[in-house]
This record gives C-alpha cells, structure tokens and sequence, in this order.
C-alpha cells in the first residue's frame, strides 16, 4: 500500500513540475472556432428572430402578429409616410387588427428589453 502511495506521489509531483510549454506541446487541439464569414457580424442591438404575421381573418379583417425568440412584452409604435405616430401598443402576442388604417405604407418601431428594430409594413 505504501509503494501506491509513492508511485501516486511521485507522478502528481512530475506533473506539477513541468512546464507550461512542455503541456502545450503535448496538446493536439480538436476544437475550431467559427467566424461569420458570410456576412457581417449580428448587432447585439436587433431583436432577436423578430417576424411581422399577417394573416387575414373573415371574422377580424386584416391583423398581424409580431413576435421574436423571447416571449416578453414588445411596445409597438406605427408610423405613416409623414412621420406620425398613428398607434402605440404593449403587446406579448396578441394580434393588431389593420381594419382600421388607411391603405399604405407604414413604419413600425418594436422595443423589447432595450432593443430597438424598425421594419417597414404595406396594408393593401
């Protein structure tokens, strides 16, 4: 039982003295790192898998949905071709019923936890 102990002892006391270069030349990496070489690397700043639905509905007229990878409260604001805001909502994702808008073209603003994407929506 005692040899176990120094042939344990021995080895742990060779491990601790070799060097750093000694380690890294022993070492063969299996890992790689992959870089965006398709094209620019993602903002923190956009929200992430944000999607504008549209669906048209007998019942409801025209509506869409937003909605992201996170499911937290978005606030919603619609501009017109001016500039003006014509609607703002807190929304978790219930529907925006467009029965109400005028044909067009319209900017929406979606905030959620900071960030900020505007995106850009025609109501025919």
């Amino acid at each position: 039982m005692k040899t176990i102990y120094f042939l344990l002892l021995l080895s742990l006391s060779c491990i601790a003295n070799t060097t750093n270069k000694e380690i890294a030349i022993n070492v063969n990496p299996t890992n790689t790192i992959e870089t965006f070489s398709d094209g620019p690397i993602p903002k923190n700043n956009y929200i992430s898998g944000l999607k504008i639905i549209n669906d048209n509905s007998r019942k409801y007229g025209k509506l869409i949905y937003i909605v992201s990878d996170i499911y937290t409260t978005k606030k919603i604001s619609l501009f017109n071709k001016k500039g003006k805001k014509v609607f703002t909502i807190s929304t978790i994702g219930s529907p925006i019923y467009l029965s109400k808008f005028k044909k067009g073209t319209y900017t929406i603003k979606v905030v959620e936890d900071g960030k900020t994407e505007i995106k850009e929506f025609t109501i025919n």
